[in-house]
């Protein structure tokens, strides 16, 4: 608990509002998706520390997971589309033969998309679809497909906010498939809730089950452009991000 109090005390002198996965460049919660989208014409870019506990069964060597680097770019075309590409470092040995060096050299690069057909009422809450890796998603169902599907997966998600005592609850429910056996542990129900407290908005506090265990943090925005996200994972490791959100004037 003092860990998750130092970070949101951190992040709470900074001013901005956005509700972004900093590793993932789509809005959602950490490691969870949402059905939230961002305003249509939106960019954003990153770079983020991965810790072992956060990243999909398959980022390991030798069976040991391991800590990583990750960076994302991505946009918001419409209100209710996004798309991003995103990277993870893998560690292995140089071109990938025994007794080269190890090292980070090589990446495991992706496409995400979602779509949001609902948009959050009064009286309902948004809902959207997503797929991340989409480049591979067919070959994952074919026999003896060498695919590296690591972060692949669909999933369908709601999201709806409540106003309580001026503070802004948000919950959020979503289901996912991961193709990939490695992972069917994350198979399942995931969701979170987030916070805007109301002595400061732009500050958002989160806390949500992975399908594996509770990660929690909180993220802002300074000067409307640079994006910081910090998270502890299953109540062990550290995993955050920085990045830079611009706004496109249509």
């Amino acid at each position: 608990m003092k860990k998750i109090g130092i970070i949101v005390i951190f992040l709470g002198v900074t001013i901005g509002q956005m509700a972004a996965q900093a590793y993932h460049g789509t809005t959602g919660l950490l490691q969870v998706p949402s059905a939230e989208t961002d305003s249509a014409g939106t960019f954003h870019g990153g770079a983020s520390f991965l810790d072992k506990r956060f990243t999909p069964a398959q980022l390991n060597r030798g069976g040991e997971k391991y800590n990583t680097m990750g960076y994302t770019i991505g946009i918001t075309g419409f209100s209710w589309f996004e798309a991003s590409y995103s990277a993870a470092m893998l560690y292995m040995n140089r071109n990938g033969r025994d007794g080269e060096p190890l090292g980070y050299y090589n990446e495991d690069r992706h496409v995400n998309v979602k779509v949001r057909p609902l948009k959050e009422g009064r009286w309902w809450p948004a809902v959207a679809i997503g797929c991340d890796d989409v480049g591979r998603f067919k070959r994952s169902f074919e026999t003896n497909a060498n695919t590296n599907n690591y972060f692949q997966n669909v999933y369908i998600a709601a999201t709806k906010h409540f106003e309580i005592g001026g503070n802004e609850l948000g919950t959020h429910l979503a289901y996912r498939y991961y193709p990939s056996d490695a992972n069917k542990e994350r198979r399942g129900v995931a969701g979170g809730l987030t916070i805007r407290p109301s002595f400061y908005r732009p500050l958002r506090i989160v806390a949500e089950w992975d399908g594996v265990g509770v990660n929690a943090g909180a993220d802002v925005l300074f000067w409307q452009q640079l994006f910081i996200q910090a998270c502890l994972v299953h109540g062990q490791g550290f995993t955050g991000g920085i990045g830079y959100r611009y706004q496109i004037p249509f």
